[in-house]
């Protein structure tokens, strides 16, 4: 039977509450290699790697607020991001056109997405606000913890997802889109980054990263590149994240080991790796990247 509740978005009371998911459902669908023999994502944290079709959810929010989750921005986030198939209709917008701002050797340009009315700006920055506001409502983590902390600025990220504000004043939102097929479809939970003393959070998902600042003392250089605050709306288009996503996946890669090992007391290699330990595959492939979704603890 379904879950009676306050719903956490409206906060209407005795709300029949939906399987709510935390990364967009939409997302799970991409990840996924339909002509594999196993089609689902690597789910990978310290402590486990399998392959799996579990998704993330909770009885959060009412019918009428996942319908408005939906259409404020996921449907046309998911509609434009990497798809499986290889399409990538928000990347094509942006070849079409020179970049606003470059430099000679530098792999990172920005458009100015103000000036490219095929782009619903606010439809991205809605999508992505609500990725990261989900993620300070519950204890997704596997050890427990919850991935967001957005400490007193939650509310006013609730009330602007309402409709009720604005985007909050003290947040800064970067958009990234993802050059290079190295990586380009994994994704993980939103997971803490140092910015300055800020409260930073990324969220890597097919073809695209989002970065979320929180403080009241968020330095003018980062509001600048807000995909929110600089009226011109930057989408910055780089190569770079490829490598540092690929380095991430190879860090929680190591760290399942180490923790198998230690769980196990098995012998290792002279390479000291785990002879007995089945991990997903992890060679210079964009195949088998594509096929990871890492969960970093």
């Amino acid at each position: 039977m379904p879950e009676i509740g306050q719903c956490r978005l409206c906060l209407q009371e005795h709300s029949e509450l939906q399987g709510s998911h935390f990364l967009s459902k939409g997302i799970y669908r991409i990840v996924r290699d339909a002509g594999a023999k196993n089609p689902d994502p690597y789910l990978i944290t310290a402590g486990r790697s399998v392959q799996t079709s579990k998704q993330l959810k909770r009885p959060l929010f009412c019918k009428g607020c996942e319908e408005r989750l939906s259409s404020g921005g996921e449907r046309w986030v998911l509609g434009n991001c990497r798809r499986n198939d290889g399409t990538f209709f928000l990347a094509s917008m942006l070849a079409s056109r020179l970049p606003d701002v470059e430099s000679a050797g530098n792999p990172t340009k920005i458009y100015y997405a103000s000036d490219i009315p095929e782009i619903r700006r606010s439809d991205i920055a809605y999508f992505a606000a609500s990725i990261f506001w989900r993620g300070s409502l519950y204890p997704w983590n596997e050890d427990g913890s919850i991935p967001v902390d957005l400490g007193p600025f939650q509310e006013g990220f609730r009330r602007y997802l309402m409709g009720e504000a604005v985007f909050p004043a003290d947040a800064c939102l970067w958009v990234a889109v993802r050059e290079g097929k190295g990586a380009d479809r994994l994704t993980h939970v939103p997971t803490r980054v140092r910015a300055d003393g800020t409260h930073a959070y990324k969220f890597p998902m097919p073809g695209l990263a989002f970065t979320l600042l929180v403080s009241r003392n968020i330095p003018a250089r980062y509001k600048n590149i807000c995909f929110v605050c600089n009226p011109r709306n930057p989408l910055i288009v780089t190569s770079i994240l490829e490598e540092l996503l690929l380095r991430d996946a190879a860090k929680l890669l190591k760290a399942r080991r180490m923790h198998a090992r230690r769980a196990c007391g098995c012998q290792t290699s002279s390479r000291g790796e785990s002879q007995t330990t089945r991990l997903p595959p992890h060679r210079d492939s964009s195949k088998d990247w594509n096929l990871v979704a890492a969960a970093p603890n």
